[in-house]
């Protein structure tokens, strides 16, 4: 089922404005800092929140129609919003919101009884229970079909939560960070087995409730993790402040990092300049950049992406004797994936750097340092 979505939202000084369309099969990874939009996003879809404006739409089926006008909320126009419940949508977050007073298998079959995915009243008990048996079945929580939420940890609670989405066949799927409350250990079989069911479309059985062969549905995982969206995820889209501001393959979005959060979630350092010559951008703070390569031509408007392993310090015992040598002075040290990350102070550039190294230079927060980046790890891309 193809999901179309626009939508304006106000609520005080935030705007949300923004639409995606996701195609039968595809999942859509929404990334962005927290109060982008991305859950108010997924209200909008799922019938919770009636936007000021907009449409929410499956496969041509309306859900949400909200004219310019304002609609049903000032007069002028009509305003369609289908319920929550009626819209055939399956939202699941970072809590699974099991019942307490219901085992594993009576949740799951919770919601083939209370609703078919065409019919108007759900299945029988007895139907329900073979078909949440099923499904536990698939998502490896057969063994503890018996057991209520409180003795389950909270990979099997999400891995349940998991079960009983996927068990009434919705049109559309909505994951708002089910990973994110999760343990390592647990966030990666939750991940694995969501990749499961998303890349294959897993059925406990060969027709659907309805009695026919099980559509694909669309699919959008909000996620803070680059490796959810790099598993998951055929498509990528960065949201910011409301806005979506690119979307395209994952490698291409990941790859070519559109702003500092995108960077920060792969590991670069991303800055913007303009073209001054084939060999130097000059960046928005003033700073030139000598690079290597491929660069467009004199006068673009560009990225420059390098990862933190990329930039040296050194104590400031010499001026900077190249463009690409500047005046920083160290803000933080922290613990980095492949030794001691350092900030600078006032600057977003992020530096990595083995221990000992910053111990052979004596470099200790507060210092007056010279950072220093290799034209060759630097990478030159159209500013988007």
């Amino acid at each position: 089922m193809t999901l179309d979505a626009t939508m304006l939202v106000n609520r005080g000084s935030f705007t949300l404005d923004a639409s995606v369309s996701v195609a039968p099969g595809e999942t859509l990874a929404l990334l962005g800092p927290n109060g982008s939009g991305k859950s108010t996003m997924l209200a909008v879809i799922a019938g919770l929140l009636a936007p000021d404006q907009g449409s929410v739409s499956v496969d041509g089926r309306v859900l949400t129609e909200v004219p310019q006008s304002g609609g049903g909320r000032s007069g002028g126009g009509r305003m369609t919003v289908v319920p929550a419940h009626r819209r055939r949508i399956g939202l699941l977050g970072q809590d699974p919101l099991l019942f307490p007073h219901l085992n594993a298998l009576e949740n799951v079959a919770f919601g083939l009884r209370s609703h078919g995915r065409l019919r108007s009243h759900g299945m029988k008990a007895a139907e329900a229970r073979e078909r949440a048996s099923e499904w536990l079945a698939a998502v490896g929580m057969s063994e503890f079909a018996a057991r209520k939420p409180a003795e389950l940890s909270g990979g099997q609670q999400q891995r349940v939560a998991i079960a009983r989405v996927l068990a009434t066949e919705p049109d559309v799927l909505l994951f708002d960070e089910p990973m994110a409350a999760l343990d390592v250990q647990n966030a990666s079989l939750v991940r694995t087995l969501l990749r499961e069911c998303l890349a294959s479309r897993i059925s406990a059985t060969h027709t659907g409730i309805d009695g026919r062969p099980p559509t694909a549905p669309a699919t959008i995982v909000v996620t803070h993790d680059v490796v959810d969206a790099m598993v998951l995820a055929d498509r990528v889209a960065i949201m910011d402040a409301g806005r979506i501001i690119d979307s395209g393959d994952v490698a291409r979005v990941l790859g070519e990092p559109v702003n500092q959060f995108a960077a920060t979630l792969v590991g670069l350092n991303v800055l913007h300049g303009i073209v001054e010559t084939r060999e130097l951008v000059r960046l928005a703070d003033g700073r030139g950049l000598a690079v290597e390569g491929v660069v467009p031509e004199v006068g673009a408007e560009v990225s420059v992406a390098f990862p933190p392993s990329a930039v040296k310090l050194r104590r400031e015992v010499s001026a900077p004797s190249h463009p690409n040598e500047w005046h920083a002075t160290v803000d933080l040290l922290e613990p980095g994936l492949r030794g001691i990350r350092v900030t600078l102070l006032g600057d977003t550039v992020v530096a990595e750097t083995a221990a000992a190294d910053l111990l052979a230079h004596d470099i200790t927060p507060g210092d007056r340092i010279v950072a220093s980046v290799a034209a060759s790890q630097i990478t030159v891309y159209p500013r988007r």
